[in-house]
């Protein structure tokens, strides 16, 4: 799944271990999803958002599909 998790990371300049621990999800759980490996819970997903203060659709936008008209 896309995300723009690197780009606030560094744009807010927040750290991983405040993110992690503000959320309570596994670090390698966040990695994952951080690198799209795996695709977050929307309660989740919530959860990093608001930590990052980012809304939830900027942070994981939708994946437009392409139209053939």
């Amino acid at each position: 799944m896309e995300n723009k998790i690197k780009h606030f990371i560094k744009r807010k300049g927040l750290k991983t271990s405040f993110i992690l621990s503000s959320t309570g999800v596994s670090k390698s759980y966040f990695y994952d999803v951080m690198k799209g490996k795996t695709i977050p819970s929307l309660v989740n997903a919530r959860k990093i958002a608001k930590v990052m203060e980012v809304p939830l659709d900027e942070l994981f936008p939708e994946a437009r599909a392409e139209k053939n008209e």
